[in-house]
């Protein structure tokens, strides 16, 4: 049992960043736990079924704790660290496949007027975006900080053109900012904050 908490807590340690302050994990907490309740409830009252709503909890869980996580100091000093190259970077983004995940999710729903391109297409134009802005911030490292910024609010106008998910409405404003302004550009820190040695 005492193996299981101590690896529990490793993977809480890196997910929030060794140098998270104790404000840190109750906010990481609090936005995820707020994120799992209100996603399911939105698309439930939106028409989703019960896998569908579930789903949306799961999505919510990742992204809505990630968009405060992923800004703190303690997480961008983590991933910034000696040995996270850009290859890292990638990978993290890679990963987050969650447009398609949104795209199932909006499948049967009535479409919004709002929504203009098939799920596929929404799908494809979002995780395309999101890898490019990725390169593009971690080519031009110098840049970082207003790439970071300004691919985030790219994202968004990009997610008002395609139309937003009629049942995870909020999925764009946890996806980039998590993503873009947070892990790929650490935006909110300077060089020196992400150089600086750890707190005491």
């Amino acid at each position: 049992m005492s193996g299981a908490l101590a690896g529990l807590r490793r993977a809480w340690g890196e997910f929030v960043g060794p140098e998270a302050t104790p404000v840190n994990h109750v906010l990481t907490a609090a936005t995820t736990l707020a994120g799992a309740v209100a996603a399911p409830v939105v698309a439930s009252r939106r028409g989703a079924d019960t896998g569908r709503a579930v789903a949306a909890c799961l999505l919510a869980v990742d992204l809505a704790g990630g968009v405060y996580v992923n800004n703190t100091r303690a997480c961008a000093r983590w991933y910034e660290r000696p040995g996270q190259g850009d290859a890292a970077h990638l990978k993290f983004a890679a990963l987050h496949v969650h447009p398609a995940a949104v795209a199932w999710l909006d499948s049967g729903a009535v479409r919004s007027a709002r929504r203009r391109v098939p799920g596929p297409v929404w799908a494809a134009a979002h995780y395309g975006y999101l890898m490019a802005s990725t390169v593009m911030i971690r080519r031009f490292a110098s840049r970082r900080r207003p790439l970071g910024a300004a691919l985030t609010v790219g994202g968004l106008v990009l997610d008002g053109l395609l139309g937003p998910s009629p049942r995870a409405p909020w999925f764009a404003w946890a996806y980039y900012p998590k993503l873009l302004l947070g892990h790929a550009g650490a935006s909110w820190w300077s060089d020196d904050d992400l150089r600086a040695a750890p707190r005491p």
